[in-house]
């Protein structure tokens, strides 16, 4: 496209995309926040059915879209007509415009950030055949009429223009030709003087003898400014039209041509946003020299002068997902480092889901803003780290690193290595059911443990571990153990299953950081990252597959060159009994655990986590998760100051307030028991079956053959008593039943 003539001149950034949003069958639309997804995309509601590319309309049993055509790598998507049918917000069924029925349709990638040049130059640069013959037209007429027969330089316009300056004794009309202003662009200041007017003419002379007029107007089309938003220059009719229109240049109409037109003589004078009035009044010029010059009919000229101006500005990705975009730069820099990010004009595809992009800023920035008002003062700013991950996939979802990219850019979910504390206890529990699913081990759930004090002899000195707020414990199940954080029992745990055993589990499951076997590794006195934690959690949830972190699937040229691609790396390491096991206790902790505030933060739902507190409050932690999601949130001071915060009065309420925004309709599907699971009524003290005496009962869930066989001794069956309760409990029943 000409780009030679430029050299280093052309600032092309590298755009970041985020995963295609996949719409199937059984989907909950207000869970995946159709609407959102549709409105940030820029589609436009339309009554009755969709007629083009980029619409939609809704019924209470239906919604019509008409999807984009996209591409990811070398792969089209073609787009078109679906209507999806919707039963109490449900997807039930998605068929094709012929009538075919679909499992699945996928909208086209979200933008999500631009990696831009010292100039901030945002551009998109396309081929002259994909802007619309009216667009050209209208460039023409506003420009340069005689752009097609001159040889660079006008006559008939430097005249006029000369006539007109001497006349005002300024330079009140330039007179310059397309060819000319590309390059002044290229190659010139702006400054305004008999010698650049000079040097521009050469200038214009040698391109018209290099290149053919249609090379030379594409160049223009691409490389002119139609205006700022904040920092960012907006360049090229491309990129004028997303950011003014929400549209790309081939979808606009013959107004909003006339109006891109217009704007560039001024786009400070003659902006849609800043000056509508100024904008139609400088289209509606444009549109009538269209129609002088013969390039549009009466008609059309009449119609698209009493439309009005109508803008609809795209949202800017400049600052979704920054620090992940950092992070996507530091991974890819070997390869495709340096200038050419914002010269050559890369696309980056990536697995940041920009829906929960959005959520987790909104509950990062929300959170801290509310935890910080019971925080210790530290005489710094509180900061925070999310990172989220699918567990079916590996995909990392969602990334923030701070409390805002503008105040500090170190990443602290990549790049902080904090101590986990108790966030590390599963990881004790799952080496504890590894071991029990292998044969070697008889720990379940319900297995009694003690949480009485506890010395270990160290090399130096005896460790004696305390309870949070210096709780004592009794005789206590395993279950309880995790539930309630309880210090002493895991240090218990963790030796009897072995401390080389924990460290293999934690390693299996995906902790690479240092870690000796040592009993305070128990408690997690050693550090990781955020990310590193949260994937760690992932192979739990995903039944006890590993992931490599995974945050980007290819990265192409503009024309879909594919330059750099990755698969997800993943391994089978653990066994899937023994990740069910231990996501199913830590249901628990949510449910009657540390983290049971939860249910007043709005987690109505199934959740499995765990909340992580070190020594002087340094360190909040929460790490939860769904079948859909793993979400790890951690708070603290950068310098490590106390903050006064537990896991589940800093970390959890940022993770509740994410997790709630993914769960706006329904909540998510259960954990799913993988063969070799049963299950038992039990009684949550002893750990033994439930008799009718207990007042309390837990279902608990074991290895195949390995559930109590014996009845809970604390609450021995009375014959007389029992048939009492049993006929209470009946006639409640029967009411219940009767008034449902």
């Amino acid at each position: 496209m000409g780009r030679g003539v430029a050299g280093d001149a052309w600032e092309v950034p590298s755009i970041l995309y985020g995963r295609p949003t996949e719409v199937r069958t059984g989907d909950h639309l207000g869970n995946l926040r159709f609407t959102e997804r549709l409105r940030r995309l820029s589609y436009k509601k339309v009554a009755g059915k969709p007629s083009a590319a980029g619409t939609w309309s809704e019924e209470p049993d239906r919604v019509r879209i008409y999807t984009r055509d996209y591409r990811v790598e070398v792969t089209p998507h073609t787009g078109g007509p679906v209507e999806i049918g919707v039963r109490d917000g449900r997807v039930v069924s998605i068929v094709s415009s012929a009538g075919v029925p679909l499992e699945s349709i996928h909208l086209e990638p979200e933008e999500i950030g631009r990696i831009l040049g010292p100039r901030m130059e945002s551009r998109r640069i396309i081929p002259l055949s994909a802007i619309p013959p009216p667009l050209q037209q209208a460039v023409l007429a506003a420009e340069d009429a005689r752009f097609y027969s001159h040889h660079g330089i006008d006559a008939v316009g430097v005249a006029r223009a000369l006539v007109k300056n001497l006349r005002e004794r300024r330079f009140a009309q330039g007179g310059s030709t397309i060819t000319q202003q590309l390059a002044k662009n290229f190659f010139l200041s702006p400054k305004k003087t008999i010698g650049r007017k000079l040097r521009e003419a050469e200038l214009a002379l040698a391109l018209e003898l290099r290149y053919p007029k249609k090379t030379i107007l594409e160049m223009y089309l691409n490389k002119i400014y139609f205006g700022q938003e904040g920092a960012r220059g907006i360049y090229g009719v491309e990129e004028a039209a997303g950011f003014y229109f929400s549209k790309r240049a081939a979808d606009l109409t013959l107004e909003e041509a006339a109006t891109l037109a217009g704007v560039i003589r001024s786009p400070n004078r003659y902006s849609p946003f800043r000056a509508p009035a100024a904008a139609k009044e400088r289209r509606d010029t444009v549109l009538a020299r269209m129609h002088q010059l013969g390039m549009i009919g009466e008609e059309e000229h009449r119609r698209a002068s009493h439309a009005p101006v109508r803008t609809r500005a795209r949202r800017s990705p400049a600052n979704l997902a920054a620090y992940f975009a950092d992070y996507i730069q530091r991974v890819t820099e070997d390869n495709l480092g340096g200038e050419k990010l914002f010269r050559t004009g890369y696309r980056f595809h990536t697995t940041l889901d920009p829906v929960q992009q959005a959520a987790a800023e909104e509950a990062v920035a929300t959170g801290l803003a509310e935890v910080s008002t019971t925080a210790l003062p530290a005489g710094e700013p509180l900061q925070a780290a999310l990172v989220a991950v699918d567990p079916a996939t590996g995909e990392m979802t969602a990334m923030v690193g701070g409390r805002g990219y503008g105040e500090t850019q170190f990443n602290r979910a990549t790049d902080a290595r904090r101590q986990p504390g108790s966030a590390f206890k599963p990881f004790v529990l799952l080496a504890a059911m590894e071991r029990a699913a292998r044969g070697k081990g008889k720990t379940t759930l319900s297995t009694i443990v003690s949480g009485e004090p506890v010395t270990v002899p160290g090399p130096k000195e005896p460790w004696t571990p305390a309870n949070f707020e210096g709780k004592r414990y009794g005789e206590i199940t395993v279950r309880k153990a995790i539930e309630e954080s309880v210090n002493t029992a895991t240090v218990r745990l963790a030796l009897d299953v072995g401390l080389p055993e924990v460290v293999a589990t934690a390693r299996a499951a995906g902790i690479g950081s240092p870690l000796s076997p040592v009993p305070s590794a128990a408690l997690g006195s050693f550090e990781v990252t955020p990310v590193e934690l949260a994937y760690a959690y992932a192979t739990i949830a995903s039944g006890g597959v590993r992931y490599d972190p995974f945050p980007l699937f290819s990265v192409t040229t503009a024309d879909g060159e594919i330059l750099t691609s990755a698969k997800v790396r993943w391994e089978r390491t653990l066994d899937p009994r023994a990740a069910y096991l231990t996501g199913y206790a830590m249901e628990g902790v949510l449910d009657r655990g540390t983290a049971k505030t939860a249910k007043g933060m709005g987690i109505y739902f199934p959740a499995s986590g765990k909340t992580g507190t070190t020594d002087g409050n340094r360190d909040s932690w929460f790490v939860g998760f769904t079948p859909d999601v793993v979400c790890a949130v951690w708070v603290g001071y950068d310098s490590g100051a106390d903050t006064g915060l537990p896991g589940a009065k800093g970390a959890l309420p940022i993770w509740a307030r994410f997790l709630r925004a993914l769960y706006p309709g329904s909540g998510p599907v259960t954990l799913r028991p993988p063969e070799g699971i049963e299950t038992a009524e039990i009684d949550p003290e002893s750990g033994f079956l439930a008799t009718t005496a207990c007042p309390r009962t837990l279902r608990e869930a074991y290895l195949s053959g390995t559930a109590p066989k014996k009845p809970c001794p604390l609450h021995p069956v009375n014959p007389v008593v029992d048939t009492f309760r049993r006929g209470v409990r009946g006639i409640g029943d029967f009411f219940r039943n009767l008034f449902k």
